[in-house]
């Protein structure tokens, strides 16, 4: 089975700890239940019309700014180097 990383919070992993342990599962097994459970229930899905705003040439112009800026700070603080599309 393929594996990979995931970086949690502290006061996340503290509850998720006391979770598993009530349940008598691992935190791999909460974390695959929890994955299931959001696919099955459409989790990450984007509002209907979400890309149909019209936010107006300075809007949108401020927009792709910010982006920019937050893509770069994501960028400068990745481990694994390799170019990525977002």
């Amino acid at each position: 089975m393929p594996s990979t990383t995931v970086h949690i919070p502290e006061t996340l992993l503290h509850k998720m700890n006391k979770v598993v342990k009530e349940k008598g599962i691992s935190r791999n097994r909460f974390i695959i239940l929890a994955c299931e459970q959001a696919l099955e229930n459409d989790a990450g899905q984007w509002p209907e019309g979400f890309f149909s705003q019209d936010y107006g040439d300075k809007n949108l112009q401020l927009l792709r700014k910010d982006v920019k800026e937050m893509e770069d700070a994501i960028f400068s603080k990745r481990k694994n180097r390799e170019s990525v599309d977002l």
